[in-house]
């Protein structure tokens, strides 16, 4: 078996990459292995597939060392490679994904107190792991070159304006009149500014296996295999990424109370305890969403817009070895 570790040579210091590549090279001597820094946004995606071609006769496990961008991207290159195998180290400031294994939704609070103590996990587990079959859900759409798959949650509305807009100000800056407690809070004024002001009513419509899941507007939908979103929301408690469905949920259209109402169970996974007049849920292998203008949608952290958009799942995508 060959061994590719992945990681971003731009995260964290001088030091801690330093201590990083140390800790790889004591956990991995003696095999088969070598490190890939990744140079941008889905640098690591042609990469990796090259890779795989190349050593197409034996097993590679790549190791995603990061959050959840990092584990999208490695996860969308081995789509197809039956001599890949996933394992991921969980080191980003989103770790959405590895909740959903580490039975625990305080995963990332225990990531950021190692990070603060300056420690790093061990790759032994990851390493003598067992890899089984996941699904993965594929999204295309009008507005995509070639699809996108999804190792946990794709969602799009409220949450996801508030994705977009928090990158845009991130990037651009927020508006000098924001209040002060936004000035170094790009996602905390998109959140107040834009998804409460304009976020609620979201020209939207859901389709699963042809049932039409709402009118016309909603507040957010999610189609997960995974079960954390968002860094704080238990958004598909009932998810199984071995199933081969997709778990979606929509949430309607709903007033200020409401929305207040329904964010705390939102938050612990209890929104689908009973039956909700605003909450519809189904699991199905085929979903489409429509809008007659171009929204934003989140795939596993990654911003795209379009007005259509089909989703299917795909059993048994890739295998991923269980931390």
């Amino acid at each position: 078996m060959k061994h590719l570790i992945v990681f971003n040579g731009k995260a964290g210091s001088e030091k801690d990459i330093a201590a990083f590549k140390e800790l790889v090279e004591k956990e991995f001597n003696g095999l088969d292995f070598s490190i890939y820094e990744t140079t941008g946004p889905r640098s690591v995606i042609p990469y990796l597939k090259e890779f795989l071609k190349a050593n197409d006769k034996e097993v590679v496990r790549v190791y995603a060392c990061g959050g959840d961008g990092t584990v999208h991207e490695c996860a969308n290159a081995l789509v197809g490679f039956d001599n890949a195998e996933l394992a991921i180290y969980p080191v980003g400031t989103g770790n959405d994904f590895a909740k959903t294994y580490a039975g625990t939704k305080d995963y990332d609070a225990i990531v950021k107190e190692r990070a603060a103590e300056k420690k790093l996990q061990n790759f032994a587990e990851l390493i003598k792991a067992e890899a089984h079959p996941i699904d993965l859900t594929k999204i295309s759409g009008d507005s995509l070159e070639e699809p996108l798959y999804s190792i946990n949650v794709i969602n799009f509305g409220f949450d996801a304006i508030v994705g977009a807009m928090g990158n845009y100000y991130k990037e651009h800056g927020i508006p000098g009149d924001a209040p002060k407690k936004y000035q170094n809070d790009p996602y905390g004024y998109a959140l107040n500014h834009d998804a409460m002001k304009h976020g609620r009513f979201n020209d939207t419509v859901v389709t699963a296996d042809g049932e039409q899941l709402n009118e016309k507007q909603i507040l957010l939908g999610t189609l997960a295999q995974g079960q954390f979103v968002g860094g704080s929301f238990w958004a598909a408690p009932k998810s199984d990424n071995t199933d081969g469905l997709i778990d979606v949920c929509v949430l309607k259209t709903m007033t200020f109370l409401g929305l207040g109402m329904i964010i705390g169970t939102y938050t612990k996974g209890k929104h689908l305890d009973k039956k909700r007049k605003k909450i519809v849920y189904r699991r199905a292998k085929k979903v489409t969403i429509v809008a007659p203008k171009e929204i934003d949608v989140c795939v596993d952290g990654e911003m795209i817009k379009g007005k259509e958009f089909d989703v299917e799942v795909v059993p048994s995508a890739i295998k991923l070895a269980v931390f």
